[in-house]
């Protein structure tokens, strides 16, 4: 509200008066995008899912012979918790909930002119058995940390470093910022 301006009656009987509201909506600055087109595809946004218990951390066998955890890229309307059970269960078919996993940070490292961000999550809690669902990936099996085997896909090798970095592990450097203070194995 801006102003109030009151109007009485000129005679002191008549309990009669008007009130006058003046509202103004505050300025708001606007936006807008620079043009109708959308924006060139230079980022990409996936999760790593880190599926840990008392075997180890589940990594299943690439068929270009890499190691790596369940994952892979956000769709539109999804959390970062919804697609990381839905890729567990489209690539491993381990059912998990939502609520369950634990969004640890942000990775972000450079191929080529793409900045790819990467989001660790941990899940502990899920049913079922690890087997093959996708024909680009299989031989699901839990890893003890002390023995895991090599060689690494790049995201996953930053995905286990940033939720542990005592793992012995190689890989090209990626900036981590942690949502929080995560449990470490």
């Amino acid at each position: 509200m801006e102003a109030v301006t009151a109007i009485d009656s000129d005679k002191p009987d008549n309990r009669v008066s008007y009130r006058l509201y003046a509202a103004r909506r505050p300025h708001r600055v606007p936006s807008r995008p620079r043009t109708s087109a959308p924006p060139p595809p230079n980022t990409a946004l996936g999760v790593g899912v880190i599926v840990h218990g008392p075997d180890g951390v589940l990594l299943g066998r690439h068929r270009r012979r890499t190691w790596e955890l369940a994952g892979g890229t956000v769709e539109p309307g999804e959390t970062l918790a919804q697609a990381a059970v839905r890729e567990l269960r489209e690539e491993a078919g381990l059912v998990a909930d939502p609520g369950d996993v634990r969004v640890l940070g942000t990775l972000l490292d450079r191929v080529g002119d793409v900045v790819r961000v990467t989001v660790p999550v941990v899940v502990t809690q899920w049913s079922g058995v690890p087997e093959q669902h996708e024909e680009a990936i299989g031989s699901w099996r839990f890893w003890p940390l002390d023995a895991l085997p090599g060689p690494l896909f790049v995201p996953s090798a930053q995905c286990l470093t940033a939720w542990n970095p005592n793992l012995p592990l190689d890989h090209p450097p990626a900036h981590f910022q942690a949502y929080r203070s995560p449990d470490r194995a």
